[in-house]
């Protein structure tokens, strides 16, 4: 081939991959951002992308000389040895906005993932579609995304990064996405910046208070993961996806086995301490999780969104487990409209890729009141009910301490049909909370007794005798009561004895 030609492809393929040039390059840098190329080196094992549409570039005129790849860095690599496909937004060309060659090159990758079954990751650096290329008649044909995210969903891992001011269209992609991922700082989602909401209703807001990291992440829930660099964000999707399948033919990876604390003498004696017969006593369950699970080690999801129940990925002896767990420590383990969400999520992304459950329960029901009313609590609670009973992967549960009506049964309870369940001798059952019970039954006869508050405490105590753990054994209501320390090896019994429960193949999409 003549030289001449090689040369020009050669000159071609570098002004693409130089970006928006120098001074753009360093302006992100000194925000503290790295490049959308810089990102994939950092996200895929190293020397493993390949890029697709280098040379793509926009068609509108006045824009065709100013738009190397099209402000979009695209192609597929492997993350420890398996294949992704990702799409990188470059913020150095025209600010990140999505041109209509960038979008045409998003749909390409999002067939190849679809086709080819492997996971989808969008790091996601500035807006929408640029006003030029999309505006008039010609936005009716927008939309594609929903489309394809829609057949991804369920069959191949989603992942997204907010990575900068991500209003709009790149909003929706993040929550149609199995995991978000918010860099701190310079990340924000939500349905239109500043300058549109101050021309659509007149009020002046920042990008932190429409969906900075607080609003994302503690707020609306919208972020899983609060990262506080670019580097942190993308270790953390290489941990994420190490939990999954490439999609959801395939069972998850598993690794090799590492100790728990528990196998030891002294998390023996620990576990066996750390939960208080006071039911009224807080505890921290992240260490009970940390006892229990392979080396110590959890991956936890949305930490900070309905904190009063633990959402967390683990492996036990090697294989990768959705562990769902009360968190006294954070309005005694109640649920609120908050963490149903959360836990409704979780356990749609587990089943659909086949990862057993944990339940690890300890919780005193569902949060009451008129506000909770208004978030619609019965609708949500039904939504994690259907979730609990719908998943047809492992499910194991363990019984703590409080096992309280419709609570208990979205946290395993045994009409979910777990594979195993089990109560620690400090656990108890009940329609209600023991004191709200005897109450309502018992509230005029403590009034008129001579001595109500020994009546009461007369009438507790039979309820703690008729909600115990070991009358529940007796009616073959639970598998068993354990000692603390055998909790793992039941679980990990469980786990073994209905390893093909959940064959591979696709089973649901996973909504927002």
């Amino acid at each position: 081939m003549d030289e001449q030609l090689l040369l020009e492809l050669r000159t071609r393929r570098s002004e693409a991959r130089a970006m928006g040039g120098p001074e753009r390059l360093e302006k992100l840098r000194a925000g503290g951002k790295l490049n959308a190329r810089e990102r994939l080196d950092l996200l895929l094992d190293p020397g493993s992308f390949t890029e697709i549409g280098v040379l793509a570039r926009s068609q509108h005129p006045d824009l065709r000389d100013r738009t190397p790849a099209d402000g979009l860095v695209a192609g597929y690599g492997t993350i420890d040895g398996r294949t992704v496909y990702v799409t990188s937004e470059d913020a150095s060309v025209l600010a990140g906005t999505r041109g209509r060659v960038a979008e045409a090159k998003t749909v390409r990758i999002r067939e190849l993932a679809f086709q080819h079954k492997k996971p989808f990751i969008a790091l996601m650096e500035a807006g929408a579609g640029r006003f030029q290329e999309n505006n008039g008649a010609i936005a009716a044909g927008i939309g594609n995304r929903f489309r394809e995210h829609f057949r991804l969903s369920g069959r191949v891992p989603q992942v997204a990064a907010v990575m900068g001011a991500c209003f709009g269209g790149p909003a929706f992609t993040a929550a149609q996405s199995d995991c978000t991922v918010l860099v701190k700082g310079t990340g924000f989602i939500g349905m239109s910046g500043p300058p549109v909401v101050k021309v659509g209703i007149g009020q002046d807001v920042t990008n932190d208070e429409l969906g900075g990291a607080d609003v994302s992440g503690r707020l609306t829930g919208q972020a899983d993961h609060v990262a506080e660099d670019d580097a942190d964000c993308l270790r953390f999707i290489r941990e994420f996806l190490s939990f999954f399948p490439s999609n959801c033919f395939e069972a998850p990876p598993r690794a090799e086995p590492v100790p728990a604390a528990v196998d030891t003498p002294e998390g023996r004696s620990r576990i066996r301490a750390i939960v208080s017969e006071n039911h009224r006593r807080a505890y921290d369950m992240r260490e009970v999780i940390a006892l229990l699970v392979d080396g110590g080690h959890s991956f936890p999801y949305r930490p900070l969104y309905g904190p009063s129940l633990i959402t967390t990925w683990a492996r036990m002896g090697g294989q990768p487990v959705g562990i769902i767990a009360s968190n006294p420590m954070q309005m005694a383990g109640v649920i609120d409209e908050k963490a149903a969400q959360k836990v409704r999520k979780f356990v749609d992304i587990c089943d659909a890729f086949h990862i057993p459950l944990v339940f690890l329960t300890d919780c005193p029901g569902f949060l009451v009141g008129p506000d909770m009313e208004r978030h619609r609590m019965v609708s949500l609670a039904s939504r994690l009910l259907n979730s609990v009973i719908a998943a047809s992967v492992p499910k194991v549960t363990v019984i703590l301490r409080k096992a309280i009506g419709l609570a208990y049964l979205a946290l395993g309870g045994k009409t979910m049909s777990p594979d195993a369940i089990v109560a620690w001798p400090t656990a108890r059952f009940d329609v209600m909370g023991p004191a709200a019970g005897v109450e309502l039954v018992y509230g005029r006869e403590i009034a008129a007794s001579p001595d109500p508050k020994a009546r009461r405490a007369e009438l507790l105590r039979e309820a703690d005798e008729a909600a115990s753990a070991y009358l529940a054994a007796e009616m073959a209501l639970i598998d068993d009561v354990i000692d603390p320390a055998e909790t793992r090896a039941v679980i990990l019994g469980a786990l073994a004895r209905c390893r093909d429960r959940s064959p591979p193949g696709f089973k649901h999409r996973i909504d927002p």
